[in-house]
């Protein structure tokens, strides 16, 4: 098995149901999925699942990705700190270790996830 299947496979089996069933094709995928589920995947170090996902996804966000780069470069000389953004993405790990059903799992999953807070030098969740 490939590392990109072993990445898919364990990041399919954690995540809830309505993911699931998103990145199964199932259920359409939102900006804000994609948002979310790029944040996740590339948090915990799932990086050529990450990469699946843009390669899939991606081309059906050019609009929003081009709001985003006009946005930018109209305030990107406005300095300012939003937490807002990492409280998001907080509120999205927390989420996402919640959905996992298996106890033993989750534990571990948790785990992983304060490893990363501290790799990262966040506070942890």
């Amino acid at each position: 098995m490939h590392q990109s299947d072993m990445e898919r496979f364990a990041f399919l089996f954690l995540c809830g149901k309505h993911d699931r069933d998103i990145l199964m094709g199932k259920e359409k995928m939102t900006f804000s999925d994609f948002d979310r589920l790029t944040f996740i995947t590339d948090f915990l170090g799932l990086k050529l699942y990450n990469l699946e996902i843009w390669n899939t996804y991606s081309e059906q966000f050019t609009e929003q990705f081009q709001r985003l780069e006009q946005l930018y470069d109209e305030t990107c000389g406005i300095e300012y700190w939003d937490t807002t953004e990492t409280e998001q993405h907080d509120h999205w790990i927390q989420e996402f270790c919640r959905q996992v059903s298996d106890r033993k799992s989750r534990k571990k999953l948790e785990e992983i996830v304060k490893q990363q807070y501290q790799e990262k030098g966040l506070d942890d969740a």
